[in-house]
């Protein structure tokens, strides 16, 4: 039986994100719209106060995942942005 291309990049994703040593998962959502389609939220706290968010949309095209959109922030402890980036294949 083939591997869902979403389930496993979703798979992929949590286990990069929870092998950090230097932070720790706020919040992981995953917001399935469809058995080809999801939309993911991550937020990451890391131990000197910053904080790294990540959303993105990704669909399953002919078994291979796709990104519709992708949108981060990444800010220090002060609530200070440091870099931010919004990209759509809409």
């Amino acid at each position: 039986m083939p591997v869902d291309p979403v389930l496993k990049y979703l798979n992929e994703v949590e286990a990069a994100f929870s092998k950090l040593s230097s932070g720790y998962i706020e919040r992981y959502e995953e917001e399935i719209l469809a058995p080809e389609r999801v939309n993911l939220r991550i937020r990451v706290r890391f131990a000197n106060g910053c904080i790294l968010e990540w959303n993105e949309a990704v669909i399953a095209e002919s078994g291979h995942v796709a990104h519709l959109a992708y949108r981060y922030h990444f800010q220090d402890r002060d609530a200070l942005f440091l870099s931010s980036c919004l990209k759509s294949w809409i």
